[in-house]
């Protein structure tokens, strides 16, 4: 086989990027060395490909001691129930924030303020229609479908699906992304897993019913009581995986078109999870989720960082390499047997101890500015035994509720919420993942090339793609989505 080496130079690669006056041995770090195709081929050996600058590591980048993780008492992470809020900050202080937020919404609509306008109001309440929520805990009746696609192999006659955990991987992956998923990856359901799990699925009383509480019995298939979610437990894997969301309305934060883009990963998400749970059915085995919000079962990041799709960053959420901090993240539990994904390193944890940006502009000020991480959780609503940037859920909460359009500031003006069809967006990513020479460079070219926030009544005039996904199509001249 004939070799292929590249012609351009590492000067001319430092001169493209505008930093050619750079030592050598910052050149030497922000580029890989690959001597020919073979090399390049095999970069990249494991069941998830990814770009060369992602690289599987035996430990997330986050400090880890499972010693010290302890089950929550409830599942408050992220301050989401208000008689959970109200634990930490006071009834008075919740009930002032939520009359603060009607008031912000009244006010809005009234005057026509951008962000809160009537046209922004009705957005964001369409964005999230419930109803559509059409999956369950299990299938344990599967509608009738024309061709009897929702019947198990039992029902059909035939034996079930049989793989290796790596073709058994394949085909879901292929199977999810037909069905809307983005990055997906797996991780053993062990005993640290189990840590994480919540106590109870609180989200349940969002919708007027009760806590449910999870427990393991051995059984074949999942099913639901009046109090509990059961687990098989053989179901011994978990499956975490990405919804894409529009970045351009995130940009727009805090408004209730931002809140809209945030919400409509529930509506996406729904039927992705349920047409996942109907081909699982299908093959033999099983998707075990709880709805209507999927984050019930535990804290999302903690899985997504574990299993790979991402690294925590500094307001203690994962970030995904190749689709930055705008995503929706989700997971399921299964008895199909999969292969276990490593966490990454891409440069991102690395990057956030010397940026600020989301701190910066956070409105509550509940982000941390500390330049190294901390073990010290700041309450009992954050999980221990993790080494973090830990948030001050709770005045998060409360300024999200007092709004009137919740809050995504952070996650919209965060550095990795860029477009990336840009050549440079990927050079940039490179460099972050192998060295933290150019991190506070990089930070300080985000704000000046412009990724920050913008009006919300800009974004009606943008000739945006189906869902607004990908800004870097359609778009139109003098639009800020470039």
């Amino acid at each position: 086989m004939n070799k292929f080496h590249t012609s351009l130079s590492r000067r001319d690669f430092m001169k493209g990027l505008g930093l050619a006056s750079a030592g050598i041995g910052a050149v030497a770090a922000v580029s890989p060395v690959f001597h020919d195709l073979d090399e390049v081929v095999s970069a990249d050996s494991s069941v998830n490909k990814r770009p060369w600058w992602i690289k599987e590591v035996d430990s997330p980048t986050i400090e880890i001691d499972w010693a010290q993780v302890t089950p929550l008492g409830q599942p408050s992470e992220g301050c989401h129930l208000s008689p959970i809020l109200a634990q930490y900050v006071g009834e008075d202080r919740v009930q002032k924030a939520t009359a603060d937020g009607d008031h912000a919404v009244k006010n809005g609509i009234s005057n026509g303020i951008s962000g809160l306008s009537l046209r922004d109001d009705a957005l964001n309440n369409a964005s999230s229609p419930h109803f559509m929520y059409h999956a369950k805990w299990k299938l344990t009746e599967p509608t009738p479908g024309i061709f009897g696609a929702n019947k198990t192999p039992g029902e059909k006659g035939v034996s079930r699906w049989e793989g290796t955990p790596e073709e058994n991987f394949a085909l879901l992956k292929s199977a999810m992304r037909f069905f809307g998923a983005g990055r997906i990856a797996s991780i053993e359901l062990d005993s640290n897993i189990k840590k994480l799990l919540y106590p109870i699925d609180a989200s349940q009383m969002f919708f007027g019913g009760g806590p449910m509480a999870f427990k393991f019995e051995d059984v074949d298939e999942g099913y639901t009581t009046d109090t509990h979610f059961v687990i098989p437990n053989k179901a011994k894997w978990v499956v975490t995986y990405t919804t894409p969301m529009p970045k351009e309305l995130y940009r727009t934060a805090p408004s209730a078109i931002s809140n809209a883009g945030n919400m409509s990963r529930y509506r996406l998400n729904g039927e992705t999870i349920a047409c996942i749970q109907h081909f699982m059915n299908g093959i033999g085995y099983q998707a075990l989720q709880s709805a209507p919000f999927p984050n019930g079962i535990c804290a999302s990041p903690a899985t997504a960082t574990l299993s790979g799709l991402g690294e925590m960053n500094r307001i203690n959420q994962t970030l995904i390499p190749e689709e930055g901090s705008v995503v929706g993240l989700y997971k399921f539990i299964t008895d199909l047997p999969l292969p276990v994904t490593k966490p990454v390193d891409c440069g991102v944890f690395r990057f956030c101890h010397t940026c600020r940006k989301c701190a910066d502009t956070c409105p509550s000020s509940a982000i941390s500015f500390d330049e190294d991480p901390s073990w010290e959780p700041p309450g009992a609503w954050s999980t221990s035994g993790k080494r973090a940037y830990f948030k001050q859920e709770p005045e998060c909460k409360l300024f999200q509720n007092s709004s009137g359009c919740s809050c995504q500031v952070c996650t919209g003006t965060c550095v990795f919420n860029v477009n990336n069809v840009a050549m440079i967006h990927n050079v940039v990513r490179g460099i972050v993942s192998t060295t933290p020479i150019f991190n506070s460079f990089l930070a300080s070219a985000d704000k000046f090339f412009g990724y920050a926030q913008h009006d919300a009544a800009e974004w009606w005039d943008l000739d945006l793609p189906r869902y607004g996904f990908d800004t870097t199509m359609g778009v139109r001249d003098g639009g800020y989505g470039k």
